[in-house]
């Protein structure tokens, strides 16, 4: 993630005895519980009144439930502390600067394998390229269209790039 998330608006009430903690404690819990009770547009006002910005684009209801809980609770006791703060962005790969995203690479002489309609085709990695039917093709895009005859990415084609979703065999 390079975007840094909203953070919520601090509570404006000030901390008091214990009587009045606990009275806190109850009145959050009762605004976090009612929340799967409110519709989906009342969420999106919780959502600008917890965090000051409009909620994202088609978030589902779910999604709307636990950030508001979540920040109503923050505004209550309080956020994480700066340490878990830096450790989490640490964890997730955040450093406060933008990075291209990390690409797999192939080293020359791999050989890569996928087998299509029963046929088992081997490709080997060049200095600028890739062998395949001892033909030299750019890509691997190339080769996944020079087999199937259909658009492909061959990255995805031969099983490097990861899939967001499952999808059906197409062999």
């Amino acid at each position: 993630m390079t975007r840094s998330s909203p953070r919520p608006r601090p509570s404006r009430r000030g901390r008091g005895s214990l009587r009045a903690k606990k009275e806190d404690e109850a009145s959050v819990a009762a605004r976090v519980l009612s929340l799967s009770n409110c519709s989906y547009s009342e969420l999106q006002e919780q959502w600008r009144a917890v965090w000051g910005t409009e909620p994202p684009h088609r978030a589902s209801r779910e999604l709307l439930i636990r950030a508001v809980a979540y920040g109503i609770q923050v505004q209550a006791f309080g956020g994480l502390d700066a340490k878990t703060l830096k450790l989490l962005r640490k964890a997730d790969g955040q450093t406060g600067t933008r990075s291209k995203p990390h690409r797999t690479r192939l080293g020359k002489g791999s050989k890569l394998f996928r087998e299509w309609h029963g046929e088992v085709h081997e490709v080997l990695v060049l200095d600028k390229g890739f062998a395949w039917h001892d033909e030299t093709f750019p890509s691997l895009s190339a080769i996944a269209r020079a087999i199937t005859g259909a658009h492909w990415n061959g990255w995805a084609f031969f099983g490097l790039k990861r899939r967001t979703r499952e999808a059906p065999a197409n062999d």
